[in-house]
């Protein structure tokens, strides 16, 4: 499997906004860097992501815990805005899924984002901080519906067992 089909990101800083270029497969895999890279921008004052998947083959619920757990956060007692931009077909179908287009702007037509200067973003390794970004990535979920709860609650449950038994804090 090449570093293409695995999925990988790139990202650009602007004013207000950060962007992302979604490339291949978005999963827990591969979404320890990009949530580095969402908590840093929002840190640094970006109220914005834009995430583009004109270029993504596919996505796991990791990810779209990611998108919902920055949608949610607070940086200034305000939420970021978040938007998924070149989202049709089966990925829009994946998005409302999960109810993510309850909370998050997703644009099925066709975007270009301005002509930033893009740089790829490398994964860092670390099973134990990949364990938390699932369980954190899924609870963000839950907090969507009722039938979120029930298909992802069982998974939390199993995870934050494992992450006892390993000594990882949540």
């Amino acid at each position: 499997m090449t570093a293409a089909d695995r999925g990988f990101y790139e990202v650009a800083i602007a004013k207000h906004a950060a962007y992302v270029r979604v490339y291949g497969l978005a999963t827990m895999n591969n979404s320890l860097c990009l949530r580095d890279f969402i908590e840093k921008a929002l840190a640094v004052g970006r109220t914005f992501i834009i995430v583009d998947l004109a270029h993504c083959t596919g996505m796991d619920s990791t990810f779209m815990g990611l998108l919902a757990g920055a949608a949610m956060s607070e940086q200034n007692g305000k939420s970021p805005g978040v938007a998924a931009v070149n989202a049709g077909g089966p990925l829009l179908e994946l998005l409302k899924s999960v109810g993510l287009t309850e909370l998050i702007f997703v644009e099925p037509e066709p975007f270009n984002a301005p002509d930033f200067e893009f740089a790829r973003l490398e994964e860092p390794s670390g099973e134990d901080a990949r364990l938390a970004l699932v369980r954190s990535a899924h609870e963000h979920l839950i907090k969507l519906s009722d039938h979120n709860e029930e298909v992802f609650g069982p998974l939390v449950a199993a995870l934050e067992m494992e992450m006892r038994q390993r000594g990882i804090k949540a």
